[in-house]
């Protein structure tokens, strides 16, 4: 970075945050955090070890306060509010509720609205009231047209209360800016996956679950035979469509372009699609996975395989289990990121396809982490 920002990250335990905290610490940043103490550790332990676990090993430049974006002044007392507003130049805000279950809905809404409506309020405290909101690709809900950048609400349905509170919390971000309140850049990623070059992750929601559930299916499939080496069938019929597409990104991708993007000084009010421009269609990902989990018989079917043959027991409960991340096999919006791929041109940053090498890398590099705990 040509200067040396003081940034204020409002969580940097999650996968994004604690990369975006590596990144700008690496650059020589002052970087200060909000965190929640667990049971066992303070604030500033459970932040330190996130980041130790990205590669961090100086936190010279890193300062911790203790803080809850669900709580009006972000949970900060008066004297911590007060040096945090008067020492920082801009605000990026990563903290949300990662949870799908409609039985948390109102936990989903008091972090994701309620606790960006506080961001917002500290953030007009600020001189520059400069904010980099970091949203995702998925507000557009179940749209299955193309989504554009500057589109936020446009009467669409949501699969979730998720998408949905993240929705209304980019309409509070618009609203303000609006107004003038706030300076805003909003940043909507799609499916987050691993490191492209080392295949690495440290956080594993999203279709890591995914494939840790099929892992631990066949895991118990496979204590109930006699043990032989090589893949395993396990007839399951997935509900799904081979032709339709989920759309991943590496992380590192992700980070690299909303740092390069932040510094443009035209990147204020804009909203940037952090998607890969080449969705990877269902019939090649979850092949390939299952290849990597040595599996044999996994297959995505539609409804109509069901009515002639209705499920095992088996891909009932497989079913359950994974009923959230069903829904995002029926399809999903194509997202224009026309404006992310203008603002990155002649910058080097480049979201890679997703080929079979690397599906190879980072799925596979999670598979033997599943391995390795498991021995």
């Amino acid at each position: 970075m040509s200067d040396r920002k003081s940034i204020l990250i409002t969580v940097a335990t999650g996968f994004l945050g604690s990369h975006l905290a590596a990144r700008f610490l690496e650059n020589g940043c002052r970087v200060t955090v909000l965190a929640r103490a667990s049971n066992n550790a303070s604030p500033r332990s459970r932040v330190q070890h996130v980041l130790r676990e990205v590669g961090v090993s100086h936190f010279d430049n890193l300062a911790v306060y203790e803080g809850d974006i669900s709580l009006p002044d972000v949970g900060l007392n008066e004297c911590a509010r007060k040096q945090i507003v008067s020492a920082t130049d801009e605000v990026w805000h990563c903290a949300a509720s990662l949870s799908f279950q409609e039985q948390d809905r109102e936990e989903i809404y008091r972090m994701n609205v309620d606790g960006t409506r506080h961001v917002i309020d500290l953030v007009k405290q600020m001189r520059s009231r400069r904010i980099q909101h970091v949203s995702t690709a998925y507000i557009a809900g179940d749209r299955q047209d193309v989504a554009l950048e500057t589109e936020i609400n446009v009467g669409q349905r949501f699969k979730n209360a998720y998408e949905e509170s993240k929705c209304q919390a980019e309409l509070l971000i618009a609203d303000e800016q609006s107004k003038g309140a706030i300076v805003a850049s909003v940043y909507r990623p799609s499916i987050v996956i691993g490191d492209s070059k080392s295949g690495r992750a440290t956080h594993f929601h999203g279709v890591y679950a995914f494939i840790r559930a099929l892992w631990a299916m066949l895991q118990r499939f496979r204590r109930r035979m006699s043990p032989q080496p090589g893949p395993v069938k396990v007839p399951l019929r997935v509900l799904g469509v081979e032709t339709h597409t989920l759309n991943f990104v590496p992380i590192d991708y992700v980070v690299d372009a909303m740092i390069e993007i932040s510094r443009r000084p035209d990147s204020a009010g804009g909203t940037y699609h952090l998607a890969n421009p080449s969705p990877t269609e269902n019939r090649m990902w979850l092949p390939n996975i299952c290849r990597l989990l040595q599996a044999e018989g996994i297959q995505l079917v539609g409804e109509n395989s069901f009515l002639k043959t209705p499920m095992t027991k088996r891909e009932s409960l497989f079913q359950k289990r994974m009923a959230f991340y069903y829904q995002y096999l029926q399809g999903e919006p194509r997202f224009d990121c026309r404006r992310a791929l203008d603002a990155l041109k002649n910058t080097g940053i480049e979201c890679p396809p997703v080929t079979v090498e690397l599906i190879n890398r980072i799925i596979g590099w999670y598979v033997d982490l599943l391995n390795a705990k498991a021995t």
